[in-house]
């Protein structure tokens, strides 16, 4: 590709994405039903397409390409508009009167896609459809070494009736597709090794080109005592060996409490054993080609002249093409350092908690990991001790496939997030807009400079922040009088009928998600009709907390609140078939559980013009 050519490529995109971006996002999820739909009728042969190219076994390019791309489309039909949508912006009345703050999600405009071989479909397609509905143009560069299905890519996209210079798909060497970097798209998306994903980054930080760099893996599983241990052997050789070990969060290490470890590392062994290795249809994995991609031989050789000992296959004599098991891997071996696909696992035991974390992070490689016990607060509290983008609980792998979930690495194994809602902001940027009321002939702070008003600033800050002493907070008694001289009348009335109410929701289980709140003032509605509520919203919930405070401020009043725990983004109160919650709920006044919903008066207060505290707790999973 010459620089000419990728100049030519890039101006055709430009001019097909500014016809795009002004579609409505209805308008282009159809396009992407009809690719979905296209990818379903023919799936069988894509799969075997996707199998001989790749030397996998049918079974995994069914599910890890094809089903997984099919979940992943679905998921931007039934989403991006909810997720692509503008929103309010909560902001200071006392400072921000007479204003409205709105926030707008627009498309980069060019995206630079760079697809990897071991999952040539998925990879490249997840992301580039994101892309695509996000409102921008893809450039989409698949793998050299995956040419068939780059072919199968380009012919979807023109069945589904998506313009041709919409997404144009290549398959060039990585040289050449160096040309597009150079000519200037808007981002890049990258899923690749680390090697080659720093040499884009460096041409990205040349051009101030902003990205996603889904990078390489050494992914440790953390496996307990009291592991359910038959499931725990059949998860990490899974893990370990899927794909031959082309797997980028498939399971390298793997770190076993003392007391088990002699009996797990047989069980394991045995369960290698048994992995059918070859070509044919009811293989396990198949036989890496020679030359396909780099093998770990070197890697091999360099952890047995260190002092590793060969567990698995008998003969000692493994080349990194078939499954190869190693113990008393030294840290500093090639095996842990270095970044490689194929199917070798190292074992090593822990001897307490902390040291399986210390183990586990010890790796400059942060992209999955896996933890493997019975006891659910040991796994939470392990999980939030591991740097790593994400983390299974007694699986492997099948975690990063759900596209509800965001997925990405830390340090070497990448930066950025993609999946679910984090894939439509990667994809996307924000712009904020303020509306300010133009009846007021100036503001404040615009000129002429007073010195009055400087004092009075002061003043507020002063109180505003704690730092005015004894006086000051006597002085915040009075801050109807104090800022109705200060500011224009318009805040001044806002403070005189509004009061201040905090809601204090004690959680329950594992913080995560985001804290959904609805404020009634009668009892149509209540508890759960959004679109009957007074106020609503939704807070992210922090990581480890126990309580939330909500702040908000009424008219005196009598109110109902109603609190949720949306653990999966679905800003909706997720029911069973019964109508009974699976989310943590809760509801002002704490009634007693009963079958139905709780009633506005057992729920209700009354808020007076001081300031008022309520106490919800949340019940549920």
């Amino acid at each position: 590709m010459t620089p000419d050519a990728a100049i030519d490529i890039l101006t055709r995109a430009r001019a097909a994405q500014h016809a795009w971006a002004p579609l409505p996002v209805a308008r282009r999820c159809r396009a992407i039903a009809a690719l979905r739909r296209e990818l379903a009728r023919r799936s069988d042969v894509i799969a075997r397409v996707i199998a001989q190219e790749t030397a996998k076994p049918i079974l995994d390019a069914l599910s890890g390409d094809v089903l997984v791309t099919l979940e992943h489309l679905r998921y931007c039909q039934l989403q991006a508009a909810r997720a692509l949508r503008p929103r309010r912006v909560r902001h200071s009345r006392l400072f921000y009167a007479g204003t409205r703050f709105e926030e707008y999600r627009e498309p980069h405009g060019v995206v630079l896609v760079f697809g990897p071989a071991n999952y040539p479909l998925q990879l490249s397609l997840i992301p580039a459809a994101t892309a695509l509905v996000a409102g921008n143009a893809v450039i989409l560069k698949c793998s050299e070494r995956a040419p068939a299905t780059a072919a199968i890519i380009d012919a979807l996209c023109v069945t589904a009736g998506l313009p041709r210079d919409l997404i144009q798909v290549f398959d060039d060497t990585p040289k050449a597709a160096m040309q597009l970097m150079d000519a200037g798209p808007d981002f890049v998306f990258f899923t690749g090794s680390t090697y080659n994903g720093r040499q884009v980054a460096e041409c990205a930080a040349r051009h101030m080109i902003p990205g996603v760099f889904e990078l390489g893996g050494k992914d440790p599983a953390l496996v307990f005592a009291d592991c359910p241990l038959e499931r725990t052997v059949e998860g990490v050789t899974y893990g370990a060996f899927s794909n031959a070990g082309r797997v980028c969060v498939g399971i390298r290490r793997v770190y076993i409490e003392a007391p088990i470890y002699r009996e797990f590392v047989t069980r394991l062994v045995d369960r290698i054993a048994q992995l059918r290795v070859g070509d044919s249809a009811k293989s396990d994995l198949c036989t890496l080609p020679t030359g396909a991609q780099p093998l770990p031989a070197a890697h091999i050789q360099d952890a047995l002249h260190r002092g590793a000992s060969m567990l698995w296959p008998p003969d000692g004599l493994g080349s990194g093409e078939t499954p190869t098991l190693l113990a008393d891997v030294p840290a500093d071996a090639r095996l842990l350092t270095e970044e490689f696909f194929g199917p070798v696992l190292c074992v090593a035991p822990f001897h307490s908690e902390a040291e399986a974390v210390a183990l586990a992070n010890a790796s400059d490689f942060a992209l999955g990991s896996s933890i493997w016990t019975s006891d659910r607060s040991r796994a939470r509290r392990v999980a939030a001790q591991l740097s790593a983008g994400s983390c299974a609980i007694n699986d492997v792998i099948r975690n990063v496939g759900n596209p509800w979930a965001a997925f990405g690495g830390n340090r070497s194994s990448g930066n950025g997030r993609y999946r679910g809602e984090e894939g439509f902001r990667a994809f996307t940027r924000v712009k904020s807009v303020m509306f300010t009321d133009h009846r007021r002939r100036r503001e404040i702070h615009w000129f002429p400079f007073r010195e009055r008003t400087v004092r009075q600033l002061g003043t507020v800050m002063r109180i505003r922040h704690g730092a005015a002493g004894f006086l000051g907070r006597l002085m915040l008694l009075l801050p109807i009088l104090l800022f109705g001289a200060l500011l224009p009348p318009g805040v001044a009335a806002q403070l005189e009928t509004g009061t201040h109410l905090n809601i204090q929701v004690q959680l329950t289980g594992y913080a995560h998600g985001e804290l959904g709140y609805l404020i009634f003032a009668a009892a149509t509605g209540f508890p759960g009709d959004r679109a009957k509520a007074l106020r609503h919203g939704f807070l992210p919930i922090p990581n480890g907390v126990e309580q939330m405070t909500i702040q908000v401020e009424l008219p005196p009043g009598t109110y109902a609140v109603s609190v949720y725990k949306d653990l999966n983004g679905t800003h909706r109160l997720d029911r069973n078939f019964l109508g009974i919650p699976r989310e943590p709920v809760g509801v002002s006044g704490n009634p007693p559980a009963r079958f139905g919903e709780p009633h506005f008066d057992e729920c209700a207060f009354h808020l007076s013009g001081q300031t008022q505290t309520i106490n919800i707790r949340v019940h549920g999973i």
